[in-house]
């Protein structure tokens, strides 16, 4: 990083004491040109092991977030959780793991969950997943509910995605930092429950709507409307049916197919050179041309016939080049056409 980026950092101080901050846009350069240096060691087959992956990738990126990979304090490698153990335990204060790293791919939901290490919720740290070559990586918020795949709430890939977008999540949710005020788990948190949000959402509504809350109140309306208590099972069916139609509406109808330029149709063509012109197909070798008739001989016909609308054409004209136009209107003849 340059000398000229270490600006005055009165305004900037790090809430949670320590090391004063820098703006943002310093600290997200600053990742960028250490990311440009780490894509240079992530050529395919490169990286044959965990250990290379540490040393060219883990530890140039996390000591640019300001971690001190040479105090097994704050970076503890070989970290137990219940089930397993991870590769490397981020901490602050020493001993409260804030950050949990396993290098390695992500298992896919299944019995094999309750053996890896990230199933561990009794540690309230985020994870984070760095693949085998060092290229993806993947955070699972940690007292989030379900399977390890259910917790992910980010992923960047370093050689593939934009360096301001690795930086920004490297700058999130790994700065030492962030990590020590707490922002980087209250933002996690946020981006956490925004990704579960519709996938649990709808499932959430329809269980509220179905509680005995609702239903209590419910009768209790039905009764004071008519004077006579519903029966329940009838009621429970009506709400059901109800917060169903919402939830799941049924599927609109098929749209109807494009129409298609025929005899006798009114067809409004506007062609690339920015005019309007109407055209009227008739049957016959004797069309007005004045008012803007055309054969299905000729060969503006033959190359707008079967057209549907909003499909390009490349018609040839008397006289002139051809030139491509798109059909914008088709109206029968008997139909009426309003104009705005």
């Amino acid at each position: 990083m340059e000398r000229d980026a270490y600006v005055d950092t009165s305004g900037f101080d790090d809430a949670a004491g320590g090391l004063p901050l820098f703006k943002r846009s310093l600290r997200i350069r600053a990742l960028c040109e250490r990311i440009e240096e780490v894509r240079e060691h992530m050529a395919p087959g490169a990286l044959r092991t965990s250990a290379e992956v540490v040393e060219r990738i883990l530890k140039p990126l996390f000591t640019q977030l300001g971690w001190d990979f040479a105090d097994p304090r704050t970076v503890v490698p070989g970290f137990e959780t219940g089930p397993g153990t991870v590769d490397f335990a981020l901490c602050h204060p020493p001993g409260h793991p804030r950050i949990l790293l396993k290098i390695g791919a992500v298992p896919d939901t299944g019995p094999g969950e309750a053996t890896h290490p990230f199933h561990d919720r009794t540690i309230q740290a985020l994870q984070l997943a760095v693949s085998e070559g060092g290229r993806e990586w993947t955070f699972h918020f940690g007292p989030g509910r379900g399977s390890i795949r259910n917790r992910e709430f980010a992923r960047f890939d370093i050689v593939r995605d934009p360096e301001k977008q690795v930086a920004g999540a490297l700058d999130g949710y790994l700065a030492f930092h962030a990590v020590k005020s707490g922002e980087a788990f209250r933002q996690a948190e946020g981006d956490y429950s925004e990704e579960r949000f519709p996938a649990e959402a709808l499932a959430a509504w329809r269980r509220a709507l179905l509680g005995s809350e609702v239903m209590d109140r419910f009768l209790k309306e039905m009764k004071e409307a008519t004077g006579v208590p519903p029966h329940r099972d009838r009621a429970e069916g009506f709400i059901r049916g109800q917060v169903d139609s919402i939830l799941w509406p049924a599927d609109p109808p098929e749209p109807k197919p494009a129409r298609r330029v025929g005899l006798a149709d009114r067809v409004w063509v506007h062609d690339f050179a920015a005019r309007e012109i109407v055209m009227h197909f008739v049957v016959g070798s004797d069309p007005d041309w004045e008012a803007g008739e055309v054969s299905r001989d000729s060969a503006i016909g033959h190359a707008l016939l079967g057209a549907r609308e909003g499909e390009e054409r490349e018609v040839g004209v008397p006289g002139q080049e051809p030139r491509r136009v798109r059909i914008v209107l088709i109206r029968r003849q008997r139909e009426k056409v309003i104009h705005t």
